[in-house]
């Protein structure tokens, strides 16, 4: 998720942090020895050493709110509603809708199938598991970030999957990969995700799969 912000202001802003946390942590070991004109390099030596449990420190913290303490901010009732709409969408948790597919059952009708998606995103890393709710396909996300359209202010998702098909029909692959760019909708209902997928299913024999896929976001 740290992709969709500015990434030379973030780290700015995590070197300033830094920063003062270091030279506020010298400046109180230094300074008494300064008042008493006993100041030496011992002392100065002693005092760089103080680098070490510092940068323990802020990494513990640059660590704990990337995985779990931003959240606390970005579900407020009302600051919450700003950094989802403006800053970036928080998708953690389960979606439920439809794929539909331009491959056509023996009727000639689009194959539907409901969908379960689950997201795990912090500011470190982004991953999506896409299930059939009927078990036939389950699709694992190798590579996924979510960012936003400068040009729109739109937010999307995007990901590459490889999907694997247990028992799969005599017309159809056991294994195969795809890629998804989904758009992050807004609704008085929630979150919607809504996009396009294409694979290489089948491709060797001329039948790419491609389609639409719909999901509301049902669990946090």
């Amino acid at each position: 998720m740290w992709k969709v912000f500015p990434k030379l202001g973030l780290l700015k802003l995590v070197f300033f942090i830094f920063s003062i946390m270091f030279f506020a942590s010298l400046i109180l070991f230094v300074s008494p020895k300064i008042n008493g004109g006993t100041l030496g390099w011992v002392d100065f030596d002693s005092a760089l050493k103080l680098s070490t449990p510092v940068t323990l420190i802020f990494l513990s913290i640059i660590y704990v709110f990337g995985k779990w303490g931003w959240l606390a901010f970005w579900r407020c009732p009302i600051l919450g509603d700003v950094l989802n709409k403006f800053v970036c969408p928080d998708l953690n948790g389960e979606w439920s809708g439809v794929v539909q597919s331009n491959y056509h059952d023996e009727n000639g009708k689009p194959i539907t199938k409901d969908v379960l998606l689950n997201i795990k995103a912090d500011l470190f890393g982004f991953n999506v598991i896409l299930k059939s709710k009927d078990g036939y396909q389950e699709s694992k996300v190798v590579q996924s970030e979510i960012y936003k359209d400068p040009r729109t202010s739109t937010f999307y998702l995007s990901y590459i999957f490889e999907a694997y098909v247990p028992i799969p029909e005599e017309t159809d692959d056991r294994m195969f990969e795809g890629a998804a760019k989904l758009e992050v909708v807004f609704t008085d209902e929630g979150k919607v995700l809504k996009g396009t997928y294409w694979t290489n299913r089948a491709w060797q024999r001329r039948k790419n799969t491609a389609g639409m896929i719909t999901v509301l976001k049902t669990k946090s």
